[in-house]
């Protein structure tokens, strides 16, 4: 790895959470409508050694299905509270826990590092969900961007390992291709937020010596995507990274799996994060309407049977 992209790195992590409070932090888009107390950390053993997590309580008790929430970041970002609005609204409105992996990124680990450390976190929530309280037969998966295919790459590996499987998937402003040639990755606005230059940064330190054709690299590449749970794709006009995601749609769609898509016109990555207030609200509900349906498929008294 190169020293001069370990400094860019180190800038981009710097800059980042200012960025992100000063343009995507508004009250305007805390939609949860209950309030929710500051998330409690856990510590989680993963191959890699411990990492935290943020776990977002809900504010009834008794058992609550489980949703875990992959923060994005370019590869390079840990910032795993960016994404507190959103766990505080599936929370409040579905009751459902939220947990946030602190997972290690570039330029610190390459790949495969936080691909493993994530999946170790749900399998741990799977092997220590009840004990805590939490409805394990009610456990869905989602993240935004990086975030996005991180959580897809859980899914194909609890496949190949014959885990039991989320019961939704959601991917917001995702990533899934990374032998797709970056000249595709266009944009009809003149800086998207997703650049070429941010994009060439993420493979020459967090992907590093990876191959792009390996489906455990680029997961839209996974030969059993047709074994996929239901899946809510959401992509913006202006994302360099919708191309990929409107076609890993059209093929989970033709492939078999329950696929919902909707591309928002006018925005760009980071959608659900930033105004315009209308996109980033109709988002979040939709992710809180793909989980319940999920969630409502299972009658809680009795977790093995699906309700009709």
């Amino acid at each position: 790895m190169r020293r001069a992209d370990i400094r860019r790195a180190r800038r981009f992590q710097l800059v980042f959470p200012i960025l992100m409070r000063l343009l995507w932090s508004s009250r305007q888009l805390e939609f949860a409508t209950q309030r929710i107390r500051r998330p409690a950390r856990a510590v989680i053993p993963t191959r890699h050694g411990e990492i935290r997590a943020l776990v977002y309580s809900p504010p009834t008790a008794g058992p609550a299905p489980v949703h875990l929430l992959i923060h994005g970041g370019a590869f390079i970002i840990r910032a795993p509270w960016q994404d507190g609005s959103i766990a505080r609204y599936l929370a409040s409105e579905l009751g459902a826990v939220v947990v946030v992996p602190d997972y290690d990124t570039a330029p610190d680990v390459r790949w495969p590092i936080a691909e493993e450390q994530n999946y170790d976190v749900y399998r741990w929530i799977l092997a220590n969900g009840e004990t805590r309280g939490w409805d394990i037969s009610r456990l869905t998966i989602g993240g935004a961007s990086a975030g996005s295919k991180f959580a897809m790459d859980v899914v194909a590996q609890a496949i190949e390992d014959g885990l039991p499987l989320p019961l939704a998937l959601t991917s917001e402003f995702g990533c899934a291709d990374l032998s797709r040639p970056d000249e595709t990755r266009t944009s009809p606005i003149p800086n998207p937020i997703v650049s070429a230059q941010l994009i060439g940064l993420a493979r020459r330190t967090y992907f590093l010596g990876a191959d792009p054709h390996d489906p455990k690299v680029s997961v839209a590449l996974h030969p059993r995507l047709a074994d996929f749970p239901p899946t809510l794709i959401m992509t913006g006009e202006h994302d360099t990274l919708r191309h990929e995601m409107d076609e890993l749609a059209g093929n989970l769609t033709r492939l078999g799996v329950d696929v919902t898509h909707r591309q928002f016109a006018g925005v760009d990555h980071g959608f659900t994060h930033n105004k315009p207030v209308a996109v980033a609200r109709e988002a979040v509900f939709m992710i809180g309407d793909h989980l319940r349906r999920a969630y409502d498929r299972i009658d809680p008294e009795h977790p093995s049977q699906e309700k009709p």
